[in-house]
């Protein structure tokens, strides 16, 4: 099925306390029940190791979310201004990034191989960075075992489109079709049946802070989620 491009009318205000809520209860709710199980005395040392990597994992997630929302309400061109970016060398930065998160989840990530005729984009980099941290997070939940996620980055018309593919449960097209009339009705977008979709929206945000635009691909074993941007008519020294 042909993607489907969302325009800023899609998503409509800021997202309600509702949805923020329900989007940091989970990962308190995990750090929390993590930490019950440190001072069980029949966990193991090696678990216990493991479990004090998730609960850092989870926190600074949690953490980056807040940030993200805070940014989200306040878009100045001042505070994120735009610049010549080699699209290449921001997936090389997310992947030294989203290493740790990759191998806690036990998945694998394969990223586009640099190139000297990358087309250059005018982006933010802070900005383009956290859009793909959202995207691989979402695909890190739910790509299922043994299964890889693809990073790629293309040109497409007049952008360079930056996309994660992810190979997760089937999204039926019932489901498919009620996401897309949710977005059209400015409702939450929401990635997967028990998603609250916040992370996408702040992604929408971002994207559109940098003239850019984000997307959604179905296909039988997965989503690409996608941003294009404008690709740079400057000089740059990159």
């Amino acid at each position: 099925m042909a993607g489907k491009e969302w325009s800023d009318a899609d998503f409509g205000g800021l997202p309600s306390v509702l949805v923020a809520a329900h989007e940091l209860k989970t990962p308190l709710s995990l750090i929390r029940q993590l930490t019950l199980m440190l001072g069980d005395d029949l966990t193991s040392e090696v678990d216990k190791k493991q479990i004090k990597q998730r609960i850092v994992q989870t926190s600074e997630q949690a953490l980056q979310l807040t940030v993200d929302l805070a940014n989200s309400a306040n878009l100045t061109p001042s505070l994120f201004p735009l610049e010549p970016v080699n699209p290449l060398a921001i997936c090389q930065q997310m992947a030294v990034e989203t290493r740790f998160n990759a191998v806690l989840y036990g998945r694998k990530i394969s990223w586009p191989r640099s190139g000297r005729n990358s087309r250059l984009i005018l982006a933010n980099r802070t900005l383009l960075g956290r859009i793909l941290a959202n995207f691989l997070n979402n695909a890190l939940k739910y790509t299922e075992d043994d299964s890889e996620i693809k990073v790629s980055v293309k040109a497409v018309g007049g952008a360079v489109r930056l996309s994660v593919r992810d190979f997760g449960p089937m999204m039926s097209l019932k489901e498919y079709r009620r996401l897309l009339d949710e977005m059209d009705a400015r409702k939450t977008v929401r990635t997967r049946p028990e998603s609250s979709g916040l992370g996408i929206y702040v992604a929408s945000q971002f994207a559109r802070a940098m003239n850019g635009q984000i997307g959604l691909i179905r296909h039988r074993d997965g989503l690409t989620f996608y941003v294009d941007m404008p690709i740079s008519r400057q000089l740059s020294l990159l």
